[in-house]
């Protein structure tokens, strides 16, 4: 009988390593760790590392339930996922938030501090810099190297609407700068941010609070992103148990 419970529950505990495989229309979000601190995830998903095309999904929480707000296209860095470096042209992966809502129009409906950007707003990609990787104002702040740097206005229709996700927040020099969740460009890739449908961004940004969580990954991957750890410990109290009997 022992033997039995011991076999039973190293299979359980096989699955309890291996969750099943995430799929378009089975995301189980309360399952993620992230869950619990925010009522809003946006997973950005491609279907490997190089690829530049993904599905972005917007997820927010009602009571207990999380509900699919959207399901769409998205393109990320020309040299797809795994962003190291300033200019690699890569996708950073991993969780993130966002810290800075901006862009060329209007406020599209936001109650979350907005900037409408003109002619002297830059973001900031001189790794040399005090404020690397954050927006600014050239007529407040100049002591960055332009060309190094982006013209905000200028990347039309790109910046109509974007929003700063927060990797390397700390400003580590050549790590990189300026990933955005931004609107579709003529290209389908990007330099290393998400863009998506324009009118779908001006959605969320309707949607989006300050504790939205954006997780970035392959559809393998996610469950990396997940608990399971709570069932390894009943796993090995249950055999501890057994053990001593």
């Amino acid at each position: 009988m022992k033997s039995f419970l011991i076999t039973f529950l190293l299979f359980i505990y096989t699955l309890s390593k291996e969750p099943n495989q995430l799929t378009d229309l089975d995301i189980d979000i309360s399952k993620f760790k992230v869950a619990s601190s925010t009522n809003q995830i946006i997973l950005v998903i491609p279907a490997n590392y190089t690829t530049t095309s993904a599905t972005l999904y917007f997820y927010t929480k009602e009571g207990e339930k999380w509900n699919q707000q959207l399901a769409i296209q998205a393109y990320i860095g020309k040299n797809g996922l795994g962003k190291e470096k300033e200019g690699d042209n890569k996708t950073p992966v991993g969780v993130y938030k966002f810290n800075r809502y901006f862009g060329i129009f209007d406020n599209p409906g936001t109650d979350l501090p907005y900037v409408k950007i003109n002619k002297s707003h830059y973001w900031n990609g001189d790794s040399d810099s005090e404020n690397y990787n954050t927006l600014v104002n050239i007529e407040i702040y100049n002591d960055f190297k332009t060309e190094e740097s982006e013209h905000l206005i200028d990347i039309n229709p790109g910046y109509e609407y974007a929003m700063n996700i927060n990797y390397n927040e700390d400003k580590a020099p050549h790590k990189g700068s300026a990933i955005f969740l931004h609107c579709f460009t003529t290209n389908t890739f990007t330099g290393g941010c998400v863009a998506i449908d324009r009118e779908k961004l001006k959605e969320i940004y309707t949607k989006i609070n300050k504790d939205c969580n954006i997780i970035i990954d392959t559809k393998e991957n996610m469950t990396r992103y997940q608990n399971s750890k709570f069932i390894n410990i009943g796993f090995i109290m249950i055999i501890c148990l057994i053990l001593s009997l």
